[in-house]
């Protein structure tokens, strides 16, 4: 009874012979009256995936140089870019991510360019110099090395006063 189940529930077009039969009358149909229509769906098919990878392509090389651009201006955003007629027009013109987000944005960027080149040119204030020491230190007597213990030792007996 189960083999009974097996045949009836196997589609006959899944035999082999009818593979090979259906296939053969394909390659017929292609060859013969359907010739045209067959070439011209695959080549719409075929550009249809190169028009794809092309923009795949596209997509991660603007994604590679996108982060190009946050490396040197951290508050840069894409999807924020793209919202401006310009930038997108620009990119779409195949100027380079970088220099459409400067030419948008130089006015903001030449701004921020003054105010450093100001703030670089204030002197600084005490105690918030880089090179400036906030406190006088003297070297701490146990870590003086033995050569240095001595020369104190011969200033004190020549009468000097030493001072920690």
């Amino acid at each position: 009874m189960e083999e009974e189940i097996v045949k009836q529930e196997a589609p006959e077009a899944a035999l082999p012979e009818e593979r090979v039969e259906q296939r053969q009358s394909f390659q017929e149909l292609i060859r013969g009256e359907y010739r045209e229509d067959y070439l011209q769906a695959l080549s719409q098919a075929l550009s249809a995936q190169a028009r794809e990878t092309e923009r795949y392509l596209a997509y991660r090389e603007l994604m590679a140089r996108a982060d190009a651009v946050r490396g040197r201006y951290p508050d840069f955003d894409l999807d924020r870019e793209l919202e401006y007629p310009g930038f997108a027009r620009l990119l779409n013109s195949g100027v380079d991510p970088m220099t459409a987000y400067e030419v948008v944005h130089h006015r903001e960027l030449r701004s921020r360019e003054e105010r450093l080149a100001e703030n670089a040119a204030r002197p600084q204030e005490n105690g918030l110099a880089v090179a400036s020491v906030a406190a006088v230190t003297r070297p701490d007597p146990k870590t003086l090395t033995r050569a240095e213990r001595r020369a104190l030792r011969r200033r004190a007996a020549r009468g000097e006063e030493i001072v920690w």
